[in-house]
């Protein structure tokens, strides 16, 4: 979708100067029994005359990586931080917000990953440099603040990003190396999403801010929930008319987003149509000429079992 607080910036825990001890020394006599051995074998050296070596220097305990913290969806929608923030949903926990304090920085992270993973004009194999993106962006009739109003993307797509960048000699921002920094925090057992939510401002008021959160939502239990994307595209296959599918590509392609890609189809016209509470961003008679009750049969189709409320 198109006040201050603490400073989420996490300063990794240098290792611990103490580590395990090292392996106990090979007693001399055994030493000498073998070099004895070998030599009378003709497989020797002097090797073993003087003794048992310097121990293996002990291993380095692993630094221990913080816990991103759980914030519930109103208290979240609450907190205003004046630098980026990174929490899961308390109500699901496998979704991280990347929390901005306007819509500036929001697209200094997040723009480059839209350019290789969902917008139409940009290519899906390599990462843009600042020049390309720049292009890329004005060619969209956007600015670097509304490319997306928020971003949701699953975790393997974010690690090929990266991937792409370091192999393309891409040189990225620092705020793109500080989300690269987070991602161990983020991996963790099943799938991940990193969706994101600016503050107020900049044409972003109360209901745009909670609208904006819902619908990435959305798309973070999309992402981390198998059987509810299998719904999902089951539903936009079977449930959803061709003249609905067609009226949908046509509105997201006008969005900017790769109207070629069936599962973005489907995990978009998913978020429109249940987790986009405000008719702002989103109608489906003005916007799809779908009429109420045919939105709602869509509706029951894709809406999950327990839909976070």
């Amino acid at each position: 979708m198109a006040g201050g607080a603490d400073d989420d910036t996490i300063l990794m825990p240098r290792p611990a100067g103490e580590g395990w001890p090292g392996p106990r020394p090979a007693r001399r006599p055994a030493v000498l029994a073998l070099g004895a051995a070998l030599l009378a074998a003709g497989l020797g050296g002097a090797w073993w005359l003087a003794g048992p070596g310097p121990a293996a220097p002990p291993p380095v305990a692993a630094p221990a990586i913080p816990a991103v913290p759980l914030m519930e969806r109103e208290a979240l929608l609450r907190w205003h931080p004046a630098e980026t923030g990174l929490v899961r949903l308390a109500e699901l926990p496998a979704v991280h917000v990347l929390v901005f304090p306007d819509l500036a920085s929001q697209g200094r992270m997040m723009n480059r990953l839209a350019a290789l993973i969902e917008k139409a004009s940009t290519p899906r194999d390599r990462v843009l440099d600042d020049a390309a993106l720049a292009a890329a962006i004005a060619a969209d009739g956007s600015a670097p603040e509304t490319y997306y109003y928020g971003h949701d993307y699953a975790l393997g797509d974010v690690e090929r990003f990266f991937a792409l960048a370091r192999t393309g000699g891409v040189v990225l921002n620092e705020s793109e190396r500080l989300l690269e920094a987070w991602l161990p925090r983020i991996r963790g057992d099943g799938p991940r999403a990193i969706i994101s939510v600016p503050n107020e401002g900049g044409g972003v008021d109360a209901s745009a801010r909670r609208a904006i959160l819902e619908h990435e939502a959305g798309h973070g239990l999309f992402f981390t929930d198998p059987d509810f994307a299998a719904q999902v595209v089951r539903a936009w296959r079977d449930v959803f008319t061709e003249a609905e599918r067609s009226a949908f590509r046509r509105r997201l392609r006008e969005e900017g987003y790769d109207d070629r890609l069936e599962w973005l189809m489907a995990n978009e016209a998913m978020a429109h149509l249940v987790f986009t509470p405000d008719r702002r961003f989103f109608d489906p008679a003005r916007d799809m000429g779908i009429d109420e009750a045919a939105a709602e049969r869509l509706r029951a189709a894709l809406r999950p079992a327990a839909a976070p409320r």
